[in-house]
């Protein structure tokens, strides 16, 4: 693969391993119940999903994204090779178990990315969609909440290291797709936004986004010490209205396709999670996976596809009913569904474990055999149609016709 559209478009290198990264992080269940692993791997399951799954897909994709929206140069490559070396460390550190230097690294490579994407604020030649103040926030909250696990004594300030297990497995994710849906999910649905012009206007949106953006990090905090419930209700809230009025994901559109329907299935399982744990709060643990499969996950993979097509000019795929697509999409709320029972069934809760575990796995190897034959490809070039010629005043006739 080219190394300069690496460097432009690192995606192509990111989604991949965050594919495999997230097989290998559902599998430690099953492995520890085969008795293959010699440690608990509830720590490594849940930093190799939401780290390196999600976290490298974000990765990909605001370091494809940010310069383009800033018209600004692309990562450099060896920027591109620091990022892979750290996410390749991060990951390798929680799938031995060491938990403290995966979080670590994982913080430093974040801010690596922040640094990059400061260097290039300083030349741009546009503003950035100030929703994108919200990916922003979320990228610090993944910091802020890796770097108390990592350097901080957790088991001495419980409270406080609740709030940054919530910055690091919910906020991280959370406000990155309100941010980058913004502008995103209009594009897969077919529903078109009015642009913001002035720089007025920008800030006000800016500044709406970071408001949004510091209440739901607030419903953390509060919920840390009282009013579980009542925080997750408002917090539904906060994403269900700035997701309808900024996306427009109620609206009825002509645009078709397994994509569309995904995207909006994601957006409920993202706020049926939030709502699921508001009714039933003894069973937190199984009912966010409502919000981490059927919302992250689903969202994360709708995403990533139609960056891949859209790079290699695919598309025509846009609207239709990829078959492989839709067996993803099938087996993906399977999964789901298999994971939330579990806790709901202790007889049989490692078998569902397992199950979803293998329903991951088949997910992913369809969407790579589906996907990813695009990830290399660039969109073919647009020949420019030969201008006319010009005739001189000498050509011209001037008899009447």
């Amino acid at each position: 693969m080219n190394t300069k559209l690496v460097a432009a478009e690192p995606y192509r290198l990111f989604f991949p391993m965050a594919l495999l990264t997230g097989v290998v992080g559902v599998m430690l269940w099953p492995l520890f119940y085969w008795q293959m692993l010699d440690y608990s791997p509830l720590q490594a399951h849940t930093r190799l999903m939401i780290q390196g799954f999600v976290g490298g897909c974000v990765i990909g994709f605001l370091g494809t994204a940010m310069p383009k929206m800033l018209t600004a140069p692309s990562l450099k490559l060896w920027q591109v090779m620091t990022l892979v070396a750290g996410y390749i460390g991060y990951c390798a550190a929680h799938s031995s178990g060491l938990q403290p230097l995966g979080d670590g690294v994982f913080a430093a490579t974040l801010s690596f990315m922040l640094v990059c994407f400061g260097m290039r604020v300083k030349v741009r030649k546009s503003a950035v969609g100030p929703q994108m103040v919200l990916a922003v926030m979320g990228m610090v909250s993944g910091i802020l909440g890796a770097a108390w696990w990592a350097f901080c004594m957790p088991s001495e300030h419980f409270q406080v290291s609740i709030f940054s297990q919530r910055l690091l497995y919910q906020a991280f994710i959370l406000l990155p797709i309100l941010g980058v849906g913004s502008f995103f999910f209009p594009m897969v649905l077919g529903v078109k936004k009015e642009e913001i012009k002035g720089t007025q206007a920008w800030r006000r949106k800016a500044g709406e986004s970071f408001v949004v953006g510091a209440l739901i990090i607030l419903t953390y905090w509060v919920e840390v010490y009282a009013q579980q419930r009542v925080m997750a209700w408002t917090r539904f809230l906060i994403c269900f209205i700035w997701l309808t009025k900024e996306s427009g994901w109620l609206r009825r559109t002509g645009t078709k396709g397994v994509m569309v329907h995904s995207l909006r299935a994601g957006i409920v399982c993202l706020l049926g999670g939030m709502i699921a744990v508001a009714v039933l709060e003894q069973h937190r643990v199984a009912l966010e996976h409502t919000l981490y499969i059927g919302g992250f996950g689903l969202i994360t993979m709708i995403v990533a596809t139609r960056v891949i097509y859209g790079h290699s000019g695919q598309g025509a795929k846009f609207q239709r009913w990829v078959k492989p697509l839709v067996a993803c999409v099938a087996l993906l709320m399977l999964a789901m569904a298999t994971r939330v029972s579990a806790d709901f069934m202790p007889a049989i809760r490692n078998i569902h474990h397992t199950y979803a575990a293998i329903c991951w796995v088949v997910v992913s190897a369809i969407w790579a055999l589906a996907v990813f034959p695009f990830i290399h490809r660039c969109p073919p070039a647009v020949k420019a149609k030969p201008a006319a010629p010009v005739k001189s005043v000498l050509d011209m006739d001037f008899r009447k016709k």
